[in-house]
């Protein structure tokens, strides 16, 4: 079956959940390409008649596959697939998360090792223009005055690193893991995330290293300064944890949950 048209006859569904059928068919064409990105899916009697099922056993089947990320039904506009991986990502990453009781540290320390690959490969790869934005944003990022200015720094300066690598799973992975990281120390007003803030000035030095290295394409500077940064940042963010006596599990839990369900 192809988006919206010239659509052909599906097979009799077997025995069990025609839905999940039907999710599982549509999500095969989807991730298979057949079913582009920005393609919008056939409306809901045309799919019912493909399927030879009811029109509330393809609503059903729409909502599994939103839930997943897939598609994205728009009110009034139709059913368009979506296949928004990052999204798709997080949301099997946190219930992963969730279940596996993953602490703050273990994020960072997961993080230390993709910033490093990051790191090098952008030696490789990097668009002058990249670099440009890198620097502003490592500018804007040493200016940051407050907790929220913080944030959006901060994720952007990492988030631009890692888009210097041109590699999509270390893209959505960095991307998945700042964000989580950055809701659990959001979580605790006055707590971790205040004090990231003041504390993150101790940083620059470790930063300018590490984008120096990037301008001159010197793989192992690059290297050595991304392992300097994120060491450091994992002795302050431990530092903090520490003193609050506390690791971020419980958080942990619940920003993975926020994340899974989009908020």
């Amino acid at each position: 079956m192809t988006a919206e048209s010239n659509t052909t006859r599906a097979s009799p569904l077997s025995r069990g959940s025609a839905a999940e059928q039907i999710i599982a068919d549509l999500k095969d064409q989807i991730l298979q390409g057949a079913l582009p990105r920005g393609s919008k899916l056939p409306n809901e009697r045309e799919l019912a008649e493909h399927y030879q099922v009811s029109v509330p056993t393809i609503r059903e089947s729409v909502r599994g596959l939103a839930a997943i990320k897939l598609v994205e039904p728009r009110h009034g506009a139709g059913t368009y697939v979506t296949a928004a991986t990052h999204d798709m990502f997080a949301a099997a990453a946190s219930a992963l998360i969730e279940v596996e009781h993953v602490s703050l540290l273990d994020i960072l320390e997961i993080l230390d090792v993709l910033y490093v690959k990051a790191a090098i490969l952008a030696c490789r790869q990097m668009r002058e223009e990249e670099l440009d934005g890198l620097v502003s944003a490592m500018n804007v990022f040493d200016r940051a005055q407050n907790r929220d200015t913080f944030v959006v720094s901060l994720k952007t300066f990492l988030g631009r690193l890692a888009e210097a690598s041109h590699n999509p799973l270390i893209i959505s992975l960095c991307r998945f893991l700042v964000s989580l990281h950055l809701e659990v120390a959001r979580e605790q007003p006055g707590g971790v995330l205040a004090n990231m803030a003041k504390a993150s000035g101790s940083l620059q030095t470790d930063r300018r290293a590490l984008v120096d290295a990037l301008r001159a394409r010197d793989e192992e500077a690059a290297r050595i300064a991304a392992v300097q940064y994120h060491q450091h940042t994992r002795a302050m963010v431990g530092g903090l944890l520490e003193a609050g006596q506390r690791d971020g599990r419980d958080s942990m839990r619940r920003a993975a949950r926020r994340l899974r369900q989009g908020g």
